[in-house]
């Protein structure tokens, strides 16, 4: 029973080292070595740009570069390299190549020039997609962008680029060609399902001249497109914006712009964007009785982001009268019910304890 045991655990431990030379063959090189192996051997470089830290750095490496498939094309295309962009070398590499966010994948001509370049973790088959793309010098944003520069990207092409540039999470170069090919189309053709992939991106927000393009023809959209998508599309867009906005900025100006348009379009989830719009100026303000006035009424209906930051709100404790610090810790019960994570219930019962605390 002792030797089956011992013969089991043997064959374990091959099976594993197996599927660990099935994935891909990182290789223990300078970045100088491995760019002339590169060139020796005809293939391109192909960085990991890590840190210790990073979770999503640590999921490619133990879900993704290991596998058979995905280890079968990078190890015959490429000259493997991984180094953690906080240590050695990998410092170096880091302010060389730009690196802004983890994980940072580099496809690297033997010349040292980037060919390619894909940002963050991905599923697998969606991962490989950029990765073919990127191997392909053709297909590559090295290639593209020069075609892009020179006037002489074609239709496919164009298309091509844009996959590139959003491979590398160049979300502001991404919104400015998009825009210049949206001017190139007439009023018919920017309303067809084709070119919707105009209109669904994050960066284009209220205030771009595209979303008040969706607006202004928004039955049009709704018949092309689906209205069910278009809302999404308008409510994401509004919900971003007005999430990223940061604490105890002077917006006025886009409050009563933002105000203006939502009286102009309707679409599921409008509500919850009125409501936001409303908790995020009082925030700004700081006004302690337009807030607690929202929160009494609508706490329930607040989209949870902003929900989440109701426990927050410092300064009714710092400022606000003994009248209104009351008001707010009654409403703990309230702002816990509508919580659906355990996790925010919890801190917002051990904020309410200062409060009540402070209150005492």
């Amino acid at each position: 029973m002792k030797k089956i045991l011992i013969f089991c655990l043997i064959v374990c431990s091959l099976s594993r080292l197996e599927a660990q030379e099935q994935g891909v063959q990182f290789q223990e090189l300078t970045f100088q070595e491995a760019l002339n192996k590169a060139k020796a051997e005809n293939k391109l470089v192909f960085v990991d740009c890590y840190t210790s830290w990073c979770g999503p750095c640590k999921y490619m490496l133990n879900n993704v570069f290991v596998l058979p498939e995905v280890g079968a094309f990078f190890n015959e295309h490429f000259v493997n390299v991984k180094y953690d962009m906080e240590q050695g070398e990998g410092r170096y590499l880091n302010g060389r190549f730009h690196v802004r966010s983890y994980p940072t994948f580099l496809m690297i001509r033997p010349d040292g020039a980037v060919q390619h370049r894909i940002v963050g973790s991905r599923k697998t088959e969606n991962f490989m997609e950029c990765v073919k793309r990127g191997a392909e010098e053709r297909t590559s944003r090295y290639y593209l962008e020069k075609l892009y520069k020179e006037g002489k990207l074609d239709v496919e092409q164009r298309t091509l680029y844009r996959k590139s540039l959003e491979d590398a999470g160049d979300r502001d170069e991404v919104k400015a060609l998009t825009g210049e090919e949206f001017k190139q189309l007439s009023d018919q053709e920017k309303c067809l399902p084709e070119n919707w992939y105009l209109y669904d991106q994050d960066e284009v927000g209220p205030q771009d001249e595209r979303f008040a393009y969706v607006l202004a023809h928004k039955a049009d959209f709704d018949k092309q497109i689906g209205k069910k998508v278009v809302d999404k599309r308008l409510y994401d867009n509004y919900y971003g914006l007005l999430t990223g906005l940061k604490s105890n900025v002077q917006v006025d100006d886009l409050f009563a712009f933002l105000s203006k348009q939502l009286e102009t379009v309707d679409f599921v989830g409008k509500e919850g964007i009125l409501l936001s719009l409303h908790f995020v100026k009082a925030q700004n303000s700081q006004n302690i009785d337009d807030m607690l006035c929202l929160l009494e009424k609508d706490v329930q209906n607040l989209p949870h982001a902003f929900l989440w930051k109701a426990p927050f709100l410092d300064f009714i404790i710092e400022k606000g009268s003994e009248e209104q610090i009351a008001r707010y810790v009654a409403l703990e019960e309230r702002m816990i019910n509508a919580l659906d994570n355990d996790k925010m219930k919890n801190i917002t019962k051990e904020f309410f304890a200062k409060y009540r605390s402070k209150l005492n």
